[in-house]
């Protein structure tokens, strides 16, 4: 009987951690990565059904404008919206700072799934559930130049 018992149990939380296999939930990303040295942001728009870039420049003369489009496949939209149901945006602060470095790495993240809505600051600070949306984006995005550059900070032994 024990034996049956761990047996359930065991298939029970295998069950729970499972993805959605299909997403009906509405989701929108926009992420500003700020490039501040070279004056200018990259502005990622995502939905349901796209992901567009926006060059944005920060000097005086430049013009704004789309960069990358790419209509979404179905694997891409399920990607996504397996990864935001992975966990509960409301678990993430607003602020992911180090206030120790005033320049370098700098973005804005805005995440809307279904109900939930959630706006994150990042500057030279390494979080790993956003580590795991910028990979899903640059899988989707597959060209270097518009790759989200986000690394694990190394550590020394």
């Amino acid at each position: 009987m024990r034996k049956i018992i761990i047996i359930i149990a065991a298939l029970l939380s295998g069950c729970a951690n499972q993805p959605p296999q299909s997403c009906n939930t509405k989701y929108l990303i926009h992420i500003w990565n700020a490039h501040p040295s070279r004056a200018y942001t990259d502005f990622y728009n995502i939905s349901n059904d796209s992901l567009s870039i926006e060059f944005i420049g920060g000097v005086v003369g430049d013009t704004n404008k789309i960069v990358f489009s790419k209509a979404l496949t179905e694997d891409d939209r399920l990607n996504i919206c397996n990864y935001l149901s992975s966990f509960d945006i409301d678990t993430l602060k607003q602020e992911y700072i180090n206030h120790f470095a005033e320049d370098g790495d700098q973005k804005r993240i805005e995440l809307k799934f279904g109900n939930k809505t959630k706006i994150i600051d990042v500057a030279n600070f390494y979080q790993k559930d956003l580590d795991g949306l910028f990979e899903i984006i640059n899988n989707v995005t597959r060209e270097k130049r518009y790759k989200i550059w986000y690394e694990k900070p190394v550590s020394f032994k």
